[in-house]
């Protein structure tokens, strides 16, 4: 029983996914946007949606430690301009803590919205982190995935890749479910 339970729960999963890449919305005047490093597609988003939307910060979280704009703009041809405009963090090496080190820069900055970039995959375990981590700071995170390939609603699972991909994530994200049950 409990594994036809855990395998509803992995096809619920992988079509919430999918829902969320058919509702994407650029979001109206956010403060920032927090962009998860770590997978291709996520820096190159979150930087053209700053652009083209006028957002006024964006914050790259969880950045290797030698990472900084210079290396950045030079890897993603980013006009100099933008330099004080992009915060690069160095610290945070997990989901959990790019949310953690998110919230303080949103903190000290007075941010009150922000637009969440990751991939798809990823985002129902970041977003849930993130509004965790700011549910006391009265802070709206809009969610904004990035993928590289669609995902289909009735066929995900036949592709190795994909299948695998959720099915980690699922994992992870029920791992922090259950961490933050009490709260």
């Amino acid at each position: 029983m409990l594994i036809v339970l855990e395998l509803t729960g992995i096809q619920q999963y992988g079509v919430d996914i999918y829902n969320i890449q058919r509702n994407q919305v650029v979001p109206q005047k956010p403060e920032m946007i927090v962009v998860l490093a770590g997978s291709v597609g996520r820096i190159e988003a979150a930087y053209e949606l700053m652009k083209g939307n006028d957002i006024p910060l964006l914050f790259v979280a969880g950045a290797h430690t030698k990472v900084n704009f210079d290396e950045l703009s030079k890897k993603y041809h980013w006009d100099l301009a933008y330099r004080e405009r992009i915060k690069v963090d160095n610290v945070s090496t997990s989901t959990l803590e790019n949310a953690k080190v998110s919230a303080s820069f949103a903190k000290q900055n007075n941010i009150k919205k922000i637009v969440l970039v990751t991939s798809i995959y990823h985002m129902q375990r970041a977003e849930f982190l993130f509004k965790k981590v700011f549910k006391s700071d009265d802070v709206q995170i809009i969610p904004y995935a990035t993928y590289i390939q669609a995902i289909e609603y009735n066929s995900w699972w036949h592709n190795f890749k994909t299948f695998k991909k959720i099915l980690d994530e699922y994992f992870k994200y029920q791992y922090y479910r259950a961490f933050f049950a009490g709260e």
